[in-house]
C-alpha cells in the first residue's frame, strides 16, 4: 500500500508541476517566514534561562515612589541580618565613567564594583581563574572581549595589570579572572568587575541613594514565600528615614528570568513583551498564508482527479485507502515544503539577523520537529477536503460524464474563502508594515527641538580637580577651525548626568508640578540650537543670567546634603509651562517660580521640548540654569560647520591630551545617537516589510494557481459566451471582477483589525502619526493591482482562445 501510495505521488508531482511548484513554493515561503520570526520570539523569551539556577535568582527592588532596577546598599545589610542564610549580592554599577590605562593606550569604560560573593548568586562561567579567588581586593575579572581590548588576547592575562582611574584616584589591579563571552540573551552584564570593600561599596549609604543592584538566590521554597518574608524589611532597619519616610518603602523581588520583559515597563532596559507577541502573530499569519494557500490549491487540485479517484475505485480501492493517499500526497508535498523552507531559511538568516539586530542563529533541534509538526498538520488539512468529497464520488456517474465532476458550488465557496482569509492576512499585514514605516520615518525626521546635524557630544571626568579643567578645554576646543562653538552641561543629546527633579510651584497654583532641573552655561542652548518660542536665551551680562554654584545638585543629593540652590533666571520648555499651568509660553515670561520650597527663579524664555533620549517616551518638564563656574557630571557638547567630522574629531582628541591626559575620550555624534535611538523601530519595520512581500507573494502565487484551474474549467463557458457574442475584452473584464471579488471582500475584513492592532502600536509614542484612511485605501490599490497584474495573463489568454478550441475542451 504505501508503495502504491509513493508511486501515485511521485506520478502526480511529475503530470502537475505547475500545480506541485505553486503548492511546494507558496507553503515553503510560508514556514521560512514563520521559522525565522519563531527563532526571534524564542530568543526574546530565552533570556537568562541558560543562567545556572536562573529560576531562583531575584532582583530586590526598594523604592518609595517609583519602581527601579536599582536599591540602596543599605537594601543588602538587612537581607544580610535576617536571612544569613540566603545568597545575597549587591552590584553597584559605574553611573559616571572610568578610565582604564594599560601601558600608553587609555579606554573610558564602565565598571560594576561587587561584593565577594557575586559568584554565589551567579555561577556564571570563566574561560580563566577561580570564582573562588577571583573576588580579591584589587583584583578584576574581565569579559572575553574587554580582556581582548585591552590586551589584545583573552589568554594567560591573568595576573596582569592595568590601571583603574575614577574620581580622581587610580588604582592599580591585577588580572584575576576571565568570564567566558556570555550569551546575548543575558540581562545582567558583567564586562569589567571590580571586587571591591565594604567602605567602597558604602560610600552613599543613605536609603533614599538607589545606586545598586542587589541580587539573591534562594530555594524554590522561599520564593513561594516572598512577598511575606520582604513585607516591612525596609521599616525594620529603617536608620536615617523618618517614620513617614520609611512607612513609603515597598520591597519587590523580580525574578531573574522575568526582568527582560519587566524591566520595559519601568522605563529602564529591556524589551516591551508586545515587540515578539506582535512578532509572533506576524509569523502565525505568514505560516497561515501558506498553509491557506496549500489547502486552496489542493482543493482545486483534486478537482481535476475525479476520473482517477472513479477508476481507482473500480479497481478495488476503499474509501479509507483513497483518503489515506490523498492525505498521504498532502502530507508528502508538505514535507518537501519544510525542506525547501529550512533551506530558505539557513540561506537568508544572515542577512536577516544583520537586518533584524536580532543575534539569532538556526537551531535544527528546535526548526526540524517544528516544521514537521507543521508539515504534518497542513498537509492533513490540505487532504482532508478531497478525501471527503473525492473518495465519495460514484464511479459510474464518472465515468459515463461527458466532463469532469468538480467539487461544485462547495468546492468554489471554499476556494474563495480561503483566498479571502489569505488576502486578510496579506492586507492586514501591508497596513500595519506602511503605518510602521511612515512612524519610523516620523522618528527619524522630527524636529528634536534642536539642530541634531554638526553637533558632538562628550562626557567629561569629574572629579572635583578635574572640572576645574572644564573652562581651559571648552576654551580651546572653541578656538578650533570649524568649530563654532564648544559648552558644558550637565545634560545632552544621548543623555547626561541630570536625573534631578524638584517640585515646583508658581503663584497663583498650588498644585506642584515636578520639573528636572538642568545644569548649562550661557552658550549651551545657542549651541544646541535650542528653539526659542518666547522671551530670551541667557545673556552672561545680566544679573542672575549666570551664577556661581555652592554645589552642583547631583553632589548634594548623593552626600545627602540640603540643596542650597540660590536665585536664578531661568528657561523652561513647552512641557513646563503646561506642567505650571501657564496659559500659553508668552505668559511664563517674568513670572517668578518657587523651587523646592524655598529658591525663587524668574523664568526670562521658553524654548521648546529637546528629545535627547527615547523617541517614544514624552519629554520631562525641564528648567535650564545657567552656572558661572565648573559643572558637576558634565557632557562637553561642540558645534562644528564647514568642517570634516573625521578632521575635527582628531583636533578635539588633541586637546583632550593635553587637558585631560589621564582620561579616555569618548566623542560621539548626535547623528549617530539618534540612528540608534530610532535603529529598534527601523529593524521592526524591515521585519514587517519582509513578513508582508512574503504574505503578498503567497497569496499572489496561490491566486495565479486558482486563475489557472478556473481558466482550464471554465473554457467551454468562454467558448459559448463568444458563440453569443461577447468579446474577448468582455470575457476579460467579467472574469477579472469575479477574481478581484474576494480580493475586495478581504481589504474590507482586514481594515478594522489592521486598525485596532495599529492604534495600540502608536499609543506607546508620545509623537506618532494619524492613522490616515489613506494607509488603507492605498494597500486595497497595491493589492488590487497585484491581483489583476497576476491572474491577468491566464484570463486573457484564456478570452483569446478560439470557439471551436474552447468549446472542444469538455
Amino acid at each position: 500500500m504505501l508503495y502504491h501510495i509513493a508511486l501515485v505521488f511521485w506520478r502526480g508531482i511529475v503530470q502537475r508541476r505547475l500545480f506541485t511548484t505553486l503548492n511546494v513554493l507558496g507553503m515553503a515561503l510560508g514556514m521560512a517566514t514563520f521559522l525565522t520570526l519563531a527563532l526571534i520570539v524564542r530568543y526574546e523569551f530565552s533570556f537568562d534561562r541558560w543562567i545556572p539556577h536562573a529560576a531562583d535568582i531575584y532582583r530586590l527592588d526598594a523604592f518609595d515612589d517609583s519602581e527601579a532596577s536599582v536599591s540602596s546598599i543599605r537594601l543588602v545589610d538587612a537581607l544580610r541580618a535576617e536571612h544569613p542564610d540566603w545568597n545575597a549580592t549587591a552590584v553597584l554599577r559605574g553611573f559616571s565613567g572610568a578610565t582604564i590605562r594599560v601601558n600608553e593606550n587609555a579606554w573610558d569604560v564602565f565598571i560594576a564594583r561587587t561584593d565577594p560573593h557575586l559568584f554565589d548568586v551567579f555561577a556564571l562561567p570563566l574561560l580563566e581563574g577561580d570564582p573562588a579567588t577571583a573576588l580579591v581586593p584589587d583584583g578584576v575579572v574581565l569579559s572575553q572581549a574587554e580582556a581582548l581590548r585591552f590586551f589584545g588576547t583573552d589568554h594567560g592575562i591573568l595576573g596582569k595589570t592595568l590601571d583603574l582611574t575614577q574620581k580622581g584616584q587610580t588604582h592599580r589591579l591585577h588580572v584575576t579572572g576571565v568570564l567566558k563571552e556570555l550569551p546575548a540573551n543575558t540581562t545582567p552584564r558583567f564586562d569589567i568587575i571590580v571586587p571591591s570593600s565594604g567602605a567602597a561599596l558604602h560610600i552613599n549609604d543613605l536609603w533614599p541613594m538607589a545606586t545598586s543592584e542587589i541580587w539573591v538566590r534562594v530555594s524554590p521554597s522561599v520564593a513561594s514565600q516572598f512577598p511575606a518574608l520582604l513585607q516591612g524589611l525596609v521599616q525594620r532597619h529603617a536608620a536615617g528615614l523618618s517614620e513617614q519616610e520609611a512607612k513609603k518603602y515597598v520591597v519587590r523581588g523580580r525574578a531573574l528570568t522575568s526582568l527582560h520583559f519587566f524591566d520595559a515597563t519601568i522605563g529602564m532596559r529591556g524589551t516591551d513583551k508586545r515587540l515578539p507577541v506582535i512578532l509572533g502573530i506576524v509569523g502565525l499569519l505568514a505560516l497561515g498564508a501558506g498553509l491557506v494557500n496549500f489547502v486552496t490549491l489542493s482543493t482545486a487540485l483534486a478537482a481535476t482527479r475525479a476520473r482517477e479517484v472513479a477508476m481507482r475505485k473500480v479497481l478495488g480501492a476503499t474509501v479509507l485507502m483513497l483518503g489515506l493517499s490523498f492525505t498521504a500526497e498532502a502530507i508528502g508535498l508538505a514535507l518537501i515544503a519544510a525542506f525547501v523552507a529550512l533551506a530558505l531559511t539557513e540561506l537568508t538568516l544572515p542577512w536577516i539577523t544583520t537586518l533584524s539586530g536580532w543575534p539569532i542563529r538556526l537551531d535544527f533541534g528546535f526548526a526540524v520537529p517544528l516544521l514537521i509538526i507543521t508539515s504534518v498538520i497542513g498537509g492533513a488539512c490540505a487532504g482532508a477536503y478531497p478525501s471527503w468529497v473525492l473518495s465519495r464520488f460514484r464511479p459510474a456517474t464518472v465515468l459515463s460524464s461527458a466532463r469532469l465532476p468538480g467539487s461544485g458550488r462547495l468546492g468554489s465557496r471554499l476556494r474563495e474563502g480561503l483566498t479571502i482569509v489569505q488576502f486578510s492576512f496579506a492586507v492586514t499585514l501591508t497596513i500595519c508594515t506602511l503605518v510602521i514605516w511612515r512612524q519610523t520615518h516620523l522618528l527619524q525626521t522630527m524636529d528634536r527641538g534642536f539642530h541634531q546635524s554638526g553637533l558632538l557630544v562628550s562626557h567629561l571626568p569629574n572629579d572635583p580637580t578635574e572640572r576645574l579643567r572644564q573652562q581651559r578645554l571648552s576654551d580651546l576646543v572653541r578656538d578650533l577651525p570649524g568649530v563654532t562653538g564648544a559648552t558644558v552641561s550637565d545634560d545632552a543629546p544621548g543623555g547626561g548626568s541630570a536625573g534631578i527633579t524638584f517640585d515646583t510651584t508658581r503663584p497663583g497654583n498650588a498644585t506642584p508640578a515636578i520639573l528636572a532641573v538642568i545644569g548649562t552655561q550661557s552658550s549651551t542652548l545657542p549651541v544646541w540650537g535650542a528653539h526659542l518660542l518666547a522671551g530670551r536665551l541667557f545673556d552672561s551680562s545680566h544679573d542672575y543670567d549666570s551664577r556661581p554654584m555652592p554645589a552642583a545638585p547631583f553632589d548634594s543629593f548623593l552626600t545627602g546634603q540640603a540643596l542650597a540652590f540660590g536665585t536664578h533666571n531661568v528657561v523652561i520648555n513647552e512641557s513646563a509651562v503646561r506642567a505650571l499651568g501657564f496659559a500659553n509660553d508668552a505668559s511664563a515670561i517674568g513670572t517668578p517660580i518657587t523651587l523646592h520650597g524655598k529658591d525663587v527663579q524668574t523664568i526670562i524664555g521658553v524654548i521648546a521640548d529637546m528629545r535627547f533620549k527615547d523617541s517614544r517616551a514624552s519629554v520631562t518638564p525641564a528648567l535650564y540654569y545657567a552656572i558661572s563656574g565648573p559643572i558637576g557630571y558634565g557632557v562637553l557638547s561642540v558645534r562644528y560647520r564647514n568642517a570634516p567630522e573625521n578632521t575635527t574629531r582628531a583636533a578635539i582628541a588633541t586637546i583632550w591630551k593635553q587637558v585631560y591626559p589621564e582620561s579616555a575620550l569618548n566623542l560621539r555624534s548626535v547623528g549617530d545617537i539618534i540612528d540608534e535611538d530610532v535603529r529598534p523601530e527601523q529593524q521592526r519595520g524591515m521585519l514587517m516589510i519582509v513578513a508582508s512581500f512574503v504574505t503578498l507573494s503567497i497569496s499572489c502565487v496561490g491566486l495565479y494557481g486558482i486563475a489557472v484551474f478556473n481558466v482550464r474549467r471554465r473554457l467551454f463557458e468562454i467558448g459559448v459566451r463568444k458563440v453569443l457574442g461577447a468579446t474577448a475584452q468582455q470575457v476579460t473584464r467579467l472574469l477579472i471582477l469575479q477574481f478581484l471579488r474576494p480580493v475586495m471582500i478581504a481589504n474590507i475584513a482586514a481594515w478594522p483589525v489592521a486598525w485596532w492592532v495599529m492604534r495600540n502600536w502608536l499609543s506607546g509614542f508620545d509623537r506618532r502619526i494619524s492613522l490616515s484612511p489613506l494607509y488603507f485605501a492605498l494597500t486595497a490599490l497595491i493589492v488590487l493591482a497585484l491581483a489583476v497584474l497576476t491572474t491577468l495573463f491566464q484570463i486573457r489568454r484564456g478570452a483569446r482562445s478560439a470557439p471551436a478550441i474552447a468549446l472542444g475542451s469538455s
